[in-house]
């Protein structure tokens, strides 16, 4: 299996690449570029959603994707939590997206939080918040599971695609999960 650009299948994703920039939660760069690589598989599910999403007048907003082993070591060092950044994250294999919703103009719909918000309000479970946002996040959730990705319950925007969540991967010559 191998990494492809997302941005090379569907233009009317919208990718802000928050990594690549100062709009995240350490402030800081972390990646060279607002590069967005996937496992093929996973990269052709997404653009399913966004086709789905194209009969509803809606946009994918992609925030991240493929994630270097560097910088998950990097974003340890901002949060402990697990729940936020694991030890080993499945952005790191190529099988995890964290996405929004926007309208053909390019605004975010409401959602619960913006990116990498810890607070409870980040649970896909929370629902102490308005109507339209929950509806917002259920549409989100609904369509991504269609393609066969599993919602984590801390980080409502964050996705795993389930076919390959438990496939051994390669790092440095030893197979790990």
């Amino acid at each position: 299996m191998k990494l492809i650009n997302v941005r090379k299948i569907n233009s009317n994703i919208l990718f802000d690449i928050r990594y690549a920039t100062t709009n995240n939660f350490t402030s800081k760069i972390l990646y060279r570029d607002d590069s967005c690589y996937l496992l093929e598989e996973v990269a052709y599910a997404i653009n399913n959603v966004q086709n789905e999403l194209n009969k509803l007048g809606l946009r994918l907003v992609i925030w991240d994707a493929y994630r270097p082993l560097e910088v998950q070591e990097e974003l340890k060092k901002y949060c402990s939590n697990t729940n936020f950044v694991s030890e080993i994250s499945n952005h790191s294999r190529g099988i995890s997206v964290d996405v929004s919703l926007c309208n053909l103009n390019g605004e975010l719909l409401l959602m619960p939080t913006d990116f990498d918000d810890f607070s409870k309000k980040a649970n896909s479970n929370y629902n102490n918040l308005d109507e339209e946002i929950l509806k917002n996040r259920e549409l989100l959730s609904s369509i991504m599971k269609k393609f066969n990705f599993n919602q984590n319950e801390f980080e409502w925007w964050h996705f795993d695609y389930e076919p390959l969540l438990n496939s051994p991967v390669i790092v440095d010559n030893k197979n790990i999960i």
